[in-house]
């Protein structure tokens, strides 16, 4: 088929898409390992220090997951991704994300979490995307 070759400008569409999809994999994963801490390890009822700690580390272990994921597709297609390369975005996306959705309940952030890491993750790949078609 003529689209699967690597330099077709599809496949590499459909390898940003499944990029983006990966990751979401690693965050839904990392954020139900935090879910899953956070209901064993915080206090009854919730408002103390290790309460409040698990609530500051939703965010970067969210972001750790997008990052985990675009990792870990970058592995499979042979390609080298650093962790310091890919988190900053979602990292940041994730934090305001938690921000913003906090005011409607602490846990809302996880969807603010998803909504603004997935933003960010797939701005990086448009932004990869244009800037490899322009070497070409």
């Amino acid at each position: 088929m003529p689209f699967l070759r690597p330099d077709h400008r599809w496949y590499k569409l459909s390898v940003s898409v499944n990029r983006v999809l990966i990751s979401f994999l690693g965050a839904g994963l990392s954020n139900f390992i935090w879910l899953a801490a956070f209901l064993t390890l915080a206090e009854k009822p919730p408002g103390g220090p290790v309460s409040w700690l698990l609530w500051f580390l939703a965010p970067p272990v969210t972001a750790l997951g997008f990052c985990y994921g675009i990792i870990l597709f970058d592995c499979y297609v042979k390609k080298r991704s650093s962790l310091l390369s890919v988190l900053p975005l979602p990292l940041v996306a994730c934090v305001i994300g938690a921000v913003a959705a906090f005011q409607f309940g602490p846990m809302f952030i996880g969807l603010g979490m998803f909504a603004l890491g997935g933003i960010a993750v797939a701005l990086r790949e448009v932004h990869l995307w244009r800037q490899n078609s322009g070497d070409a």
